[in-house]
């Protein structure tokens, strides 16, 4: 402590956050700063500590900012970023992890997927609009010739940004498990994950089951992003935007790896989207029960669908196995 106790910087804080519904539901650390959450508002609140970091003033305020106009219940930032917290915060992990860097990795793929999500989004609102246009006939023809032809407007540049961001939640999930088992994996490389695992992880075959069942997932997304990024003239990605096809049908937006089937885009987005989520909170789970240090037995509780806190739809909770302790109790 640089400064006399007393400092400004040192006292406690408080202030009103203006905007979104309601009251706050959830807050969690985020590594340098706290994200607080409405129903449908994020915010970050910077402390003095993470803004002036050397003391250089004793006078340093905290600042707090919206920063997105959504909030807990979007279920990108419940299930991948806040159920993580709640998991992290609620366990004892071993005292060689981390949580903070656990946590950052964490808030990188729910940042990430958002930006996935707002991709999808937009492709798909266009999507429909045109689709719209078509079935209602107000495409613009004079004689045998389509006047502006609708398209989706910079729909390969959209493209590219998905695949590069969903890309990047296969490597921040590489370095998660770099946070947990202090490995070395530099790369969205989850086949190779599976050979260490199989080598490293022998006691925990569910865990390695579980890789090894999603890898292929991983790696579609991995190679629709290098088709992109780095084409070749046998394993390039293909985009088309609505096109004239003979007997006058109009195809929507497909994409594919050269040689390939086609897929619809705005649909493999949501697919992909949804299968990030999962593995998302699937490797964060599995690490972290893998990496509990107590005598101290602990279940993952799933809640049903139906049963989902619209305010905050967090569907697995890592808490204590009380059956057990009861169990041990009534002997």
């Amino acid at each position: 402590m640089k400064f006399n106790k007393d400092a400004p910087r040192y006292r406690a804080g408080h202030g009103e956050l203006i905007g979104g519904t309601g009251g706050i539901t959830r807050m969690c650390p985020a590594g340098d700063f706290l994200e607080i959450y409405k129903i449908d508002k994020t915010f970050r609140i910077y402390t003095p500590e993470t803004l002036d970091p050397k003391e250089t003033d004793p006078n340093m305020p905290c600042m707090s900012k919206p920063v997105a106009d959504i909030g807990s219940a979007n279920k990108i930032v419940a299930r991948v970023f806040i159920q993580s917290s709640e998991a992290v915060k609620n366990t004892p992990l071993k005292a060689s992890i981390n949580k903070d860097d656990i946590l950052r990795c964490m808030h990188r793929c729910k940042e990430l997927l958002l930006i996935c999500d707002d991709k999808n989004i937009s492709v798909r609102k266009e999507v429909e609009r045109i689709c719209e246009m078509i079935r209602k006939s107000e495409l613009q023809k004079e004689g045998r010739h389509y006047v502006d032809f609708p398209q989706v407007e910079k729909l390969e540049e959209r493209c590219a940004e998905f695949l590069r961001n969903a890309k990047n939640v296969n490597q921040t999930l590489a370095e998660l498990m770099n946070v947990f088992y202090k490995t070395t994996f530099d790369g969205p490389r989850f086949d190779k994950i599976v050979v260490w695992a199989k080598r490293e992880l022998k006691h925990n075959k569910g865990f390695i089951q579980y890789i090894e069942q999603n890898k292929l997932g991983l790696k579609r997304i991995v190679d629709l992003r290098n088709a992109q990024e780095h084409p070749k003239k046998a394993k390039k990605l293909i985009v088309e935007n609505f096109v004239l096809q003979p007997g006058n049908k109009i195809a929507p937006p497909l994409w594919c790896i050269s040689g390939e089937k086609s897929a619809l885009i705005h649909r493999e987005m949501k697919e992909i989207i949804d299968f990030l989520i999962a593995i998302s909170e699937g490797v964060l789970l599995n690490c972290v029960m893998d990496n509990i240090e107590s005598s101290f037995p602990f279940i993952v509780r799933e809640v049903a669908n139906t049963a989902l806190d619209q305010q905050c739809p967090i569907k697995y909770f890592v808490e204590p196995n009380l059956q057990a302790f009861l169990g041990k109790t009534k002997k």
